[in-house]
Formats: C-alpha cells, structure tokens, sequence
C-alpha cells in the first residue's frame, strides 16, 4: 500500500511523519479515565494495516500519526521514544507543520496478511518490561515505545487479526508499570 510521508524539520529535529486519518483507514483511538488507550479496529484487514504500521515504525523510525475525526476520539502519536524524543511542544509543532507542509515522500508498505507465530515461541516477558510508555489525555495520546515495544505491538495486533480474539489485554506478565493497553478487533469484540 502507498502512503506518503512528510519530511519536517522541527526545532533541531529533522523528522518523517506518516500522516493517516483514523476514519480513511479504519481505526480509532479513544481515551478512558487518563490512562486507559483503546484502539480499534473495524476487523482483520484493519489490524494487519495498524500492524504493518506499527512495523514499519520500527525498521524506520518513522512517527506515525493517526488524526482523529470526532471530538470524542484522540490523536494518536506513535514513535520509538529512544531515537525520537518528543514531548507535547514539539507535537503541537508537527501539527502546524503538518498543515504548512506541502513537500510530501512516497513510501510503499508491504500489509501483513498473516501472523509471524515464531514471535512467540522465544517470546521472554522480561525482554518487555516497562518498553511502552503511553501519556494519554482526552484529545491527545502520545505512544513512546521503544524497538521492543513496537515488536511487542506490531505482532500483537497480527495475532488478533489472525485469532478469533476480539480483544487481548497484558496478562500476569505485566508489571504495575504497564499501561493497560487494549487493541480491539471490533468486529469480533462479543
């Protein structure tokens, strides 16, 4: 699929920004009671695009942002925390360069159709540990992951487009530093 990506330079930073609206693909993101990030998805096809995203973030250090269409929902920022190091300034920054922007590159992304299962046959839930960070507020969630958080995501997300599973949440691996995560597969959320 073909997507294209701003090139900003914001403050010092020089940053690619993929740029998507949650409704065009599908998704939506919501935010409950200040710490509670509920993305979902319309069904499979949906998850494998949010999966191959979330991939593509990872080998590319690219921030994804996923622009709300309701007032009810929230922005989404996703980005890998370690090499990008953005704080709410700089996000208000690439939003207004984002609607001055006119310089636009062509990225083609290869959608997952499948889950990788091999990912958790080494699965170690040490290796995990405190790797998502989430800030969510009513209009805004900024998603600091690290390379293993958005591993950790992208194969998550393959695994209930693949499953019957309508949702999943952070099971007794998790740590009290964990966020309370839930993707959703809403079409198969009974």
């Amino acid at each position: 699929m073909i997507f294209s990506r701003n090139e900003l330079r914001v403050g010092s930073l020089d940053l690619k920004v993929i740029h998507l609206n949650q409704q065009e693909i599908g998704i939506t993101v919501t935010e409950e009671m200040g710490h509670f990030l509920l993305i979902d998805a319309k069904d499979s096809s949906e998850l494998f695009l949010l999966a191959s995203l979330l991939k593509h973030c990872h080998d590319s250090d690219d921030v994804l942002y996923l622009q709300r269409e309701r007032p009810e929902h929230a922005d989404l920022f996703i980005f890998n925390g370690a090499v990008i190091p953005l704080n709410r300034k700089l996000i208000k920054e690439i939003k207004l360069a984002l609607k001055r922007s006119r310089l636009k590159g062509i990225i083609d992304i290869t959608i997952e159709s499948r889950e990788n299962e091999a990912f958790w046959d080494n699965w170690a839930s040490w290796k995990y540990e405190n790797q998502l960070r989430i800030d969510a507020e009513k209009d805004l969630v900024i998603f600091n992951s690290s390379r293993l958080g958005l591993e950790l995501l992208t194969h998550s997300c393959s695994h209930l487009a693949s499953s019957f599973a309508g949702h999943s949440h952070f099971n007794w691996y998790s740590t009290s530093s964990s966020p309370e995560l839930i993707i959703r597969n809403f079409a198969r959320n009974d």
